[in-house]
């Protein structure tokens, strides 16, 4: 299931499969949308932060000093597309190659079975948890490295501000 979230004036793009009222969504995701042409913490293209969303966008900023929604390049969007999942595995299910179950949720595959699926055509293929955790473009932040300082704060809006 796919639905838009806005709590706190936080958007969040959360995709869920609702086997259990109680879920939390415990991970954010961003992922850099090049606007304006180019990584904004190169070499880094994807963030996860293991928290909800309204807090993990104070916690992104806190580390960052910029708001991942805001638009560097007017033509381009925002410079981060935010998302919301149950666990890292989820999150970074697509970005790692996984093929998903008939209810909407990613499967990690053994390199060594090709029963689940087949596996998407990509430049880097399938890759485990551990091997997409060690590349280059990708920054894991778990609560346990979260400052408590880090979680409070406003996130004031920058760049181009859209006007309706």
């Amino acid at each position: 299931m796919f639905f838009d979230q806005e709590r706190n004036g936080i958007r969040c793009s959360i995709i869920l499969s609702f086997t259990d009222e109680r879920i939390r969504i415990m991970w954010t995701k961003f992922w850099d949308m090049h606007s304006g042409g180019g990584l904004k913490e190169d070499p880094i293209q994807f963030i996860f932060i293991e928290a909800p969303a309204d807090e993990a966008v104070v916690v992104f900023y806190n580390r960052f000093k910029h708001n991942p929604y805001r638009v560097t390049c007017s033509c381009c969007g925002e410079d981060y597309s935010v998302s919301c999942h149950e666990t890292l595995l989820q999150a970074s299910g697509f970005h790692r190659s996984c093929p998903m179950n008939k209810d909407g949720k990613y499967i990690s595959q053994n390199r060594n079975k090709n029963s689940v699926g087949s596996l998407k055509k990509t430049p880097q293929g399938y890759q485990t948890a551990g091997e997409f955790r060690k590349r280059k473009d990708v920054l894991i932040i778990p609560k346990k490295d979260i400052k408590k300082e880090e979680r409070h704060g406003v996130t004031p809006e920058q760049g181009y501000v859209w006007v309706d």
